[in-house]
């Protein structure tokens, strides 16, 4: 090598100018990465929390695009390296760049399977089965521990902290043996579903006597934001496209992704601005749905069984819903539906429920065509049930009800499949205690059905419900003279409300709490009017208790006016 020549010389130079360039570039990138990754903690908290969540998802969408490059790096890049890296050796010529490229290409698969690898690791880790303590110090004598798990039904909501299921049954058991002390730990918390309640079961200090599981609703909504869609098969029926996704599915690292980016907007609230249609994808696909029914199945026998290694009652309450006076917030079509066919799917629902009022009869012969070629379209079962019902036909409208709700794709009451985990778990266990909170709710209502009598909103029991489903409770546990009760005394609203202090000043919190739910609920729907109006028939009413009018005079259905049955 010539060193004298000039041209050489100034190459040389450019070079080592390059190279301590891209030294200092990478040094000042680590530095800032280090100074970011010192500051974040003290400068995270005084950021807004949409900026909180704005850099997550950026974060985790720039982990998308890494894993998407690599992904491209191994399997097009690798074999293309591969045959050039040959292709010159059989020519006799050294690999040269083929080989560099092949050995990245290389480099990149094995950071893949990495990847992959550690979110699996990551992601059975979170998801993991928790160890349930089985040594507990002794308790008082005399002294009875109900347990309570589940969501916000089971907390009592929108009276929670007042009443709910387990503060009924402790205080009638309490009134029914006095020598006895009944108390209650409640785990359930809003929005928890049954694994975040598992986990917290491994915190408890104290053996309970009882434990009540209360738990359905929330299984999707604590996973997956209220705004994500599940799209393919809704456009396309292209077997490479749903075959592309399958695999994506099947990826640890992408499920860890999108599982983060659900939980970072869980608390974002739903627009109201067109965000949902007449017909609507549904939250999640058939797969996603099957994971998360196997994890509640599995979830719900372990508790079961662990109450009976420690010696507790399990009592199981199916949770019911709003069927007769909620409508589905999605309704969805069988995969590969056209466009066209959805959008005369949704002209023809909209005309037939302008006519409702002017037309019954057309209006039913319209849904009833819908669902004859559309079995799956949940608006059509509930409008339907709408129709019979007002024509008397109560048996037929409560089936096209429950068809409604099990049919909604934005799962946020308890559908069939997960109801039947609690019956097939209860047969598996015979001392265990089995509720239906649907057959308990639907003999108090009425009208005989799941509706704004006996539920307060989507899925929170008002105060009669959550008395019919204590009552239920205290049934089966005097049939079996648990602890030492024999005969318990029914509750009834009234009395229940002046044990617990539900004067006007808790039931107008309770009102603004369901107003607030309407209002966020309603932004689920392609058609808000109803949830809206309801919000504001709640906010009305908490206004009317705050100004001093009766309870049973302001429209509550718990408590109906004076002479009314309860």
């Amino acid at each position: 090598m010539d060193l004298s020549d000039p041209h050489l010389s100034r190459s040389l130079h450019r070079r080592t100018v390059l190279k301590w360039l891209a030294l200092f570039v990478l040094a000042l990138v680590a530095a800032l990465g280090v100074s970011l990754a010192l500051a974040l903690p003290d400068l995270l908290p005084i950021l807004s929390r949409d900026v909180r969540r704005g850099l997550a998802e950026a974060l985790l969408s720039g982990a998308i695009i890494l894993r998407t490059a690599l992904v491209v790096a191994s399997v097009f890049g690798l074999p293309i390296a591969a045959w050039n890296a040959l292709s010159a050796r059989r020519r006799g010529q050294p690999a040269g760049r083929a080989g560099q490229a092949f050995l990245m290409a290389l480099s990149c698969l094995s950071s893949l399977v990495a990847l992959e690898l550690g979110a699996a690791v990551v992601l059975a880790w979170v998801h993991r089965f928790p160890v349930l303590p089985t040594t507990f110090p002794a308790e008082e004598p005399g002294v009875y521990r109900l347990l309570v798990l589940g969501g916000s039904s089971a907390l009592g909501e929108p009276y929670r902290a007042c009443v709910s299921v387990g503060q009924i049954v402790a205080w009638k058991l309490a009134e029914a043996a006095p020598e006895r002390r009944f108390e209650v730990e409640t785990l359930a918390w809003l929005g928890d579903s049954l694994e975040l309640q598992h986990q917290k079961l491994a915190r408890i200090v104290r053996k309970p006597d009882a434990v009540i599981v209360y738990s359905g609703h929330n299984e999707f909504a604590a996973r997956f934001e209220s705004d994500r869609v599940y799209e393919v098969g809704m456009e396309s029926t292209s077997a490479f496209v749903a075959g592309v996704h399958r695999l994506d599915g099947g990826s640890p690292f992408g499920r860890l992704v999108r599982e983060l980016l659900s939980k970072i907007r869980l608390d974002s609230p739903p627009s109201l601005k067109n965000r949902h249609q007449v017909v609507d994808p549904p939250l999640c696909g058939p797969a996603e749905t099957a994971a998360v029914l196997a994890d509640f199945t599995a979830r719900l026998e372990e508790i079961v069984a662990y109450c009976e290694r420690i010696g507790a009652q399990p009592i199981l309450i199916i949770p019911p819903a709003n069927e007769a006076d909620y409508e589905p917030s999605r309704s969805t079509v069988e995969p590969g539906v056209g466009g066209e066919e959805r959008r005369r799917i949704a002209d023809t629902l909209l005309e037939a429920r302008s006519r409702e009022a002017s037309e019954p009869l057309h209006a039913e012969g319209v849904y009833r065509s819908i669902i004859d070629r559309h079995p799956e379209f949940a608006e059509a079962h509930y409008r339907l049930g709408g129709r019979l019902r007002a024509a008397g036909k109560s048996d037929e409208a409560r089936e096209e009800f429950m068809k409604a709700l099990d049919l909604d794709g934005l799962p946020i009451r308890c559908p069939s499949p997960f109801r039947d985990v609690y019956r097939r778990v209860a047969e598996r266990h015979a001392n265990c205690i089995l509720i239906d909170g649907r057959r308990e709710l639907m003999e108090t209502s009425p009208a005989g059905m799941l509706d704004d009598s006996v539920v307060e909103d989507t899925h929170h029991p008002n105060l009669r419900g959550y008395v019919a489903l204590a009552a239920a409770v205290l049934r089966e546990l005097a049939g079996r003279s648990a602890f030492g009760a024999a005969a318990v005394s029914r509750p009834d609203v009234s009395s229940c409300a002046a044990h617990f202090g539900l004067d006007s000043t808790r039931l107008a919190e309770a009102c603004d709490r369901t107003s607030v739910h309407y209002r966020r609920v309603a932004g689920y729907r392609y058609d808000p009017t109803e949830r809206l109006a309801k919000s504001e028939r709640f906010a009305e009413a908490a206004r009317r208790l705050r100004a001093g009018e009766p309870i049973d005079a302001v429209g509550l259905p718990a408590f109906p006016p004076e002479g009314r049955s309860q």
